[in-house]
């Protein structure tokens, strides 16, 4: 038998760091399974926030293609497309359930007036509602126009107003209480006025004496209602609601096509004809007989004056004396005699309308077309189309008439309150002055909030505020898409201003708009990330581009718009 020495006994230690590796490995995993699945929710969270934002840009664009459609316009959107719901709230991707379909509504903030706001979903906001910096410049380059418009908005200070149009104005010469570049290069970071046109509403930021609080105002997350997070103070939504840089107006009428320009000299024969299909036999004849024969301001109504005595007053007992003046008018006319008498009884004969006959419209009628056949000479332009207001046309006598034949005149049929009113629309929609296409913009006086009607130039010299009441009464009255609407005749039509105050705000002034600001929620169905963007959009003749983009997702803190249906 043989003996075997035993073994030495040795110790466990690479058992205990097999242990210790086999839980370190495991701990490792572990950790890095929890890493995947944090991954994987990161970016299950971030790929359906991604599909939230492209449904709400999603939202932008199909807005776009609905306001640049005329025929959806005036059909599914019925002419306006800032009512609460003309947009329907819109799903983009179905995905496997609620959960993953991805859906966008539209939302507005509406000025309501008196300082408060609507939240409207389904709407978006025109921007030619506001007050146009960059037109206002270009109407008026010195900057006078733009000052005083600025000075009527709530806030505004005579620092500001000159420093704003500083910034826009051509030169480098500051106004009274502005700045120019040698303000803004003595900055810590310094830079330059701009000296030109506004690319967008932000750029206001840069100006002296603008900051966020004057030009957005305390609502931080732009949702038009006062929230925790807005700080103290008043609740304000600053001048963005009132302001803007992005307009754009063509020269078209209702129906998309260009405008007869009434100031065209070279073919008179054929403007009359465009005239003619445009706005009608009279208005066509008595725009060229305004172009072609002498013109002048109709005389107005005599005053008679008389003498009152030895009045008795009705079933008095005593006889009371009384002396004094009374004046009265009274129209004119002319008979065939060429003698002049008044409704209150013969005058006498009047100077000025012996040897004259006022005419008809066929009278005038005949006059021009004999004048067009006749090397017809252009006399003179229209400044503005009621220029054929308040108007008598003195027609051509023939060249064989004998000295004593009488002179015929005819008065314009928009003399006549009635006719102007029928006639002004169709006027202002398919005639022009300009040659221009583009058009500086104008503010919309259908979708203007009261602060900006109030800074209309040239509105009232006296009482604006009642005149901007009249404006607003009236409106709500006219029908969305007609004529009148659309050209801002109403104005006139309606009894909201006269039409020497029309004449004076008309380059001004428009009824409609090719700009909106649109601003969408993507979403889903039941709960998840939502996400919010704004767009101002260009409808450019139903090519729509879009002028300004940005995501507003970061101001929802809190979140500024609860989607339908949470």
């Amino acid at each position: 038998m043989t003996y075997r020495k035993p073994l030495p006994r040795r110790p466990g230690y690479a058992l205990v760091a097999v242990l210790v590796v086999v839980v370190v490995l495991s701990l490792a995993a572990y950790q890095f399974v929890e890493v995947m699945a944090a991954e994987r929710r990161a970016a299950t969270r971030l790929g359906t926030a991604a599909q939230a934002r492209v449904a709400a840009v999603s939202g932008v664009h199909q807005a776009a293609a609905m306001l640049a459609d005329p025929s959806t316009l005036s059909g599914t959107l019925g002419s306006d497309p800032l009512a609460d719901g003309a947009f329907a709230e819109t799903t983009v991707h179905a995905g496997s359930g609620p959960k993953t379909e991805a859906r966008f509504i539209l939302v507005a903030v509406a000025n309501t007036g008196s300082g408060s706001f609507q939240t409207r979903y389904g709407a978006v906001l025109d921007e030619a509602a506001k007050l146009n910096v960059n037109a206002l410049i270009a109407q008026d380059p010195a900057g006078q126009v733009l000052y005083d418009a600025l000075m009527k908005l709530p806030g505004m200070t005579a620092e500001v107003a000159d420093a704003i149009v500083d910034w826009v104005d051509a030169d480098d010469d500051a106004r009274t209480a502005g700045a120019e570049s040698s303000y803004y290069l003595g900055l810590v970071q310094p830079y330059r006025a701009k000296n030109g046109p506004l690319n967008s509403l932000d750029e206001l930021l840069l100006v002296k004496g603008v900051t966020p609080t004057l030009l957005f105002g305390s609502d931080r997350n732009r949702n038009g209602v006062a929230d925790e997070d807005d700080g103290p103070g008043e609740f304000s939504r600053g001048w963005a609601d009132y302001l803007t840089p992005y307009g754009r107006e063509l020269n078209l009428d209702s129906a998309g096509t260009l405008r007869v320009n009434v100031n065209e000299s070279e073919d008179l024969p054929a403007l009359h004809g465009k005239l003619v299909t445009a706005v009608g036999q009279d208005l066509a004849d008595l725009i060229l007989a305004y172009k072609m024969f002498s013109v002048s301001t109709p005389p107005a109504p005599p005053t008679l004056s008389f003498s009152v005595s030895n009045v008795r007053p009705s079933g008095g007992s005593g006889e009371t004396v009384t002396t004094g003046t009374v004046r009265m008018s009274a129209t004119v006319t002319v008979d065939s005699g060429n003698t002049a008498r008044t409704g209150g009884g013969q005058s006498g004969t009047n100077r000025q309308a012996q040897n004259t006959t006022v005419g008809t419209m066929g009278d005038l009628s005949t006059a021009v077309k004999t004048a067009l056949g006749n090397d017809p000479q252009n006399r003179r332009r229209l400044k503005s189309l009621l220029d054929l207001r308040n108007v008598r046309v003195t027609l051509p006598k023939a060249a064989d008439a004998p000295p004593e034949a009488p002179t015929v005149v005819v008065d314009s049929p928009l003399n006549d309150s009635a006719k102007l009113n029928e006639h002004l629309p169709t006027l202002l929609d398919k005639t022009t002055t300009t040659t221009a296409v583009e058009l500086v913009p104008r503010v919309n006086v259908n979708t203007a909030p009261r602060e900006v009607l109030l800074t209309i130039p040239g509105l009232s010299d006296t009482d604006p505020a009642a005149v901007v009441d009249a404006i607003l009464a009236q409106r709500a009255t006219q029908a969305k898409g007609a004529v009148g609407t659309v050209t801002a005749a109403w104005l006139v039509t309606s009894g909201a201003i006269t039409p020497d105050v029309f004449k004076k705000v008309e380059k001004y002034v428009t009824g409609r708009t090719m700009v909106y600001r649109v601003q969408a929620l993507g979403y889903f169905a039941e709960g998840g990330p939502t996400a919010r963007v704004e767009a101002v959009v260009d409808t450019n003749q139903g090519a729509p581009r879009v002028l300004f983009f940005r995501d507003l997702s970061d101001l929802d803190t809190p979140r500024g718009f609860e989607p339908p249906g949470r």
